[in-house]
């Protein structure tokens, strides 16, 4: 088999092997985004879908992670956020924390964090079940 094709083959069985660990429902690159609506730290319900157009970074976040604690005490995920928020960007942190988690923070205590950590996201979701971070295979904070 000539290079070319067995490089073609071989990234088309890495992707079937990829594919094939993912949920079928699970967001993929090519596809639309799978929509979902999540309550904000507030109670409002935010949809991926009232933003169709725009650009939108989903963060999976968790203030118990040393990952997400070490960007956020630095500055660097705040001035990250803010810099795409100026552009137009729309930033939604979601944590997907279950509520029996000794790393869960209630919806108030998280905003408090987030703001006295100079977080600057869109909005600051709540997904306790899981069932967004599971649309798209968020396994780890952040993502």
């Amino acid at each position: 088999m000539p290079l070319m094709h067995r490089r073609t083959a071989l990234a088309a069985a890495a992707g079937l092997a990829l594919a094939a660990h993912l949920p079928a429902h699970a967001a993929r690159v090519g596809q639309p985004a799978p929509d979902f609506a999540l309550p904000d730290t507030a109670g409002k319900t935010v949809r991926l879908a009232d933003f169709r157009g725009r650009y939108v970074v989903l963060e999976w976040t968790n203030p118990g992670c040393p990952f997400v604690r070490k960007h956020y005490e630095s500055g660097h995920m705040g001035a990250t956020q803010k810099l795409a928020r100026d552009q137009g960007v729309v930033w939604l942190a979601i944590n997907s924390t279950e509520t029996a988690s000794s790393d869960y923070l209630e919806p108030a205590r998280l905003a408090d964090w987030l703001k006295q950590h100079q977080g600057t996201p869109s909005a600051v979701l709540m997904d306790p079940e899981g069932t967004t971070g599971r649309a798209y295979d968020a396994k780890t904070t952040p993502h």
